[in-house]
């Protein structure tokens, strides 16, 4: 029974119990993991930071880390690199290419990033703002003028018309 007191005692003058004390330790050692992969992200980014393509999946990996602590163990993944992501994006973009020219969206690609480091989609994925020098306009396809008569319109002007 005294044991029992004592505890007691000794959380209500505000001392650490053992189970406030193993979450803290837990805590620290995740964000110590979150540091750890988000400074392994920027020193590959820091080495290719001339890449732009490169450096849009290293901040949306960051991100993605920063809003999913628990994905921070995938990052640090030994052999896992956003070249190597990149690379994969690359194997899938050629499956699908028409003409020798491959595309992926901005979604298929990040979720093609993800896949390769091992995360699962179920987490929450953050909002992706691309940067006016990685982000791209892809013209919509239109269906090209057809002519309902056999022959082409014929253009005709005169030299008077224009002066």
């Amino acid at each position: 029974m005294e044991k029992k007191n004592h505890h007691i005692e000794m959380i209500q003058e505000g001392q650490l119990n053992i189970f406030e004390a193993d979450y803290q330790a837990k805590e620290q050692e995740a964000l110590k993991m979150i540091e750890q992969a988000i400074a392994k992200l920027q020193q590959e980014m820091q080495v290719n930071k001339v890449h732009p393509y490169l450096l849009t999946i290293g901040n949306f990996l960051m991100d993605y880390v920063k809003a999913n602590p628990s994905t921070a163990e995938k990052i640090l993944t030994e052999n896992k690199t956003i070249v190597g992501s990149m690379k994969e994006m690359r194997k899938e973009a050629q499956k699908v290419q028409v003409e020798n020219c491959g595309v992926l969206t901005s979604d298929r690609g990040f979720e093609i990033v993800l896949k390769y480091f091992g995360i699962k989609k179920t987490c929450t994925v953050p909002t992706v703002v691309l940067s006016s020098t990685s982000q791209m306009d892809v013209p919509k396809t239109t269906k090209p003028a057809t002519i309902s008569s056999g022959a082409a319109p014929r253009f005709e002007a005169s030299l008077d018309e224009f002066l």
